[in-house]
């Protein structure tokens, strides 16, 4: 089974937090910021330092920092920023200018249209964020299999345990077995290599929460490897 797959929690970059997902098994955590936050950076980043994890960022949803974000990314060699289409155009020049010799990736995320993306990736080169949850909810769940042409032009993935018409929005992965899997298969189906942010709200963001994600991706993982014939990990 290939691990080019790889499952992250996402979590305020707190010390409790972070030392949850750690001992969980997690290889990875996408953080949660906001403008505040980004003024406390030192303090944050000496905390990620703490624990050898691979780290993704998502940029505040309020607010414009770019300078304080870059050198955040740095500080914690974060792979991926993920942001939202909040900027405007001058605020957008200036992140791109900031992040041109930064290797995390940049990425917008889909909201309210899989296609708001598009005009971000056409020009300023981003990297698609495709967030499953937010595109289950304007598709009405129909055709999942039509995600795999998306799924494909993403470098960076948000996933739940929502599915149409439940209450399990911001749910872990695995509160949604069935689901779940479907769309790991969809994900592994379309030959994505990257980052699954299992994109939980606070509440699921405890040590039990994290193990029972660990677990039921690990399981997953040797499944797929299983069908595939190579017998997994």
């Amino acid at each position: 089974m290939s691990k080019e797959i790889i499952i992250a929690g996402k979590c305020t970059p707190e010390e409790r937090l972070l030392s949850y997902a750690y001992e969980a098994g997690l290889p990875a955590v996408e953080l949660y910021t906001t403008t505040d936050m980004l003024n406390d950076t030192d303090r944050i980043a000496a905390i990620c330092a703490i624990f050898p994890l691979r780290y993704a960022i998502h940029a505040p949803n309020t607010g414009c920092d770019p300078k304080k974000l870059t050198e955040f990314t740095e500080a914690i060699g974060a792979e991926v920023v993920v942001t939202h289409d909040i900027y405007w155009e001058d605020e957008w020049m200036e992140i791109i200018s900031l992040f041109k010799n930064i290797k995390a990736r940049l990425c917008i995320e889909n909201t309210y249209s899989i296609h708001e993306p598009a005009k971000f990736m056409r020009r300023y080169g981003l990297g698609r964020c495709l967030d499953l949850e937010h595109l289950q909810m304007e598709c009405a769940g129909i055709f999942e299999e039509e995600f795999v042409r998306f799924i494909k032009q993403a470098e960076h993935i948000h996933l739940t345990g929502y599915s149409s018409g439940t209450d399990l929005w911001h749910s872990h992965v695995h509160h949604s077995p069935a689901q779940g899997r479907y769309f790991l298969d969809l994900i592994h189906q379309a030959g994505y290599s990257g980052f699954v942010v299992s994109e939980a709200r606070s509440s699921y963001q405890t040590l039990e929460e994290f193990l029972a994600l660990n677990d039921f991706f690990k399981q997953w993982e040797r499944s797929a490897g299983e069908n595939m014939g190579g017998g997994g990990q």
